[in-house]
């Protein structure tokens, strides 16, 4: 509850799934009181151990240290037993990390992806958005047509869409609307990841292509009328079909108007995996790719860092460890003439 006053919904979303699944079962039989550093850093050492990320236990340090700190505040304890706990060295364990890195897309891999979704497929745009500008799959999937300056190729990435579940029981569901699916939910926008607005210049490609789909988009709106699909967003920032005073103008939608929303990737990432052979293939990798690409072609490390909209620098650094080809032979080349 005390989380609910500073942070997203997203945010109190993962937290609970982490004391879900790995701090409640390892910990939930202590009482408060009875919880000491030393079973707190044995607890950090066994996730390490178990092969997670540093990111995931950075992330559980930081569930515990805050969790302790409030028990201070409320009287429960006189002294965090979460102070300065340390995260294993994640490089010193035997066990293969549980993460999977994002692969670098070759351009070979591109053609072959691109020939299968052409333009005018519904993932052609998302695809080339995330590949030309590298962008998350939520912030392409929640772009509209203000957020783009086509004249002076400009796109300004200010919030992400989500989806927010609602649980319903099935007689519910099943009296509304003939289903017997449990649950419900809407698209609704929300700030960025780690609040990273920014502004992103578009290749004279993209931009092109983007003018032909606004154009597209206008003309077929005009042509179905009023049976196009519109959307606008409610005081709540949630995506609805009543008419509202502020449209939500997407770029991502079919030929009526319907919005094409994030979950159609998943069948594209399926036909990529099973058709084109490429199962190393998925949508955050092509942010990946979009990033290499840049340090190979030279690109200084913080412009980098500021077109994806990263917090730290080191987060960036950390996007391309494999060395590509392009990489490996500007370093040797900067070692043939450095002295």
């Amino acid at each position: 509850n005390d989380c609910r006053y500073n942070l997203k919904e997203t945010t109190i979303l993962n937290y609970s799934k982490r004391i879900r699944n790995h701090i409640k079962p390892e910990l939930g039989t202590y009482q408060v009181r009875r919880i000491s550093r030393e079973r707190l850093q044995k607890f950090l050492q066994k996730k390490h151990d178990d092969g997670y990320s540093k990111n995931t236990l950075s992330t559980l340090r930081g569930i515990l240290s805050k969790s302790m700190d409030h028990a201070v505040e409320i009287g429960l304890i006189s002294n965090s037993p979460a102070n300065k706990l340390k995260i294993p060295r994640c490089e010193m364990t035997s066990v293969p990390t549980r993460s999977e890195p994002h692969c670098y897309l070759t351009a070979e891999m591109m053609s072959r992806i691109f020939e299968r979704f052409p333009e005018g497929s519904s993932s052609y745009i998302p695809l080339m958005i995330a590949y030309r500008c590298g962008l998350r799959i939520g912030e392409v999937y929640g772009l509209t047509w203000r957020d783009l300056d086509l004249q002076n190729r400009k796109l300004t990435v200010s919030r992400q869409i989500q989806w927010k579940q609602i649980p319903r029981s099935k007689e519910e569901k099943l009296r509304e609307n003939g289903s017997k699916c449990a649950e419900a939910g809407f698209w609704y926008f929300s700030s960025p990841k780690c609040g990273s607005v920014r502004t992103v210049d578009m290749d004279s490609q993209l931009t092109e292509l983007l003018v032909r789909e606004r154009n597209r988009q206008l003309g077929a709106a005009a042509y179905f009328g009023g049976r196009y699909k519109r959307y606008y967003e409610d005081p709540g920032k949630r995506i609805i079909e009543k008419q509202t005073e502020r449209e939500a103008d997407f770029i991502c939608r079919r030929e009526n108007g319907e919005y094409i929303n994030l979950r159609t990737m998943q069948y594209t990432t399926q036909i990529i995996h099973d058709q084109l052979h490429l199962p190393e293939f998925d949508f955050h990798s092509l942010r990946h790719t979009h990033a290499t690409m840049l340090v190979e072609s030279g690109a200084p490390l913080k412009y980098v860092q500021l077109r994806l909209g990263h917090k730290k620098i080191d987060v960036t650094m950390n996007i391309y460890q494999h060395l590509t080809d392009a990489l490996r032979e500007q370093g040797n080349s900067v070692i043939e003439t450095m002295y």
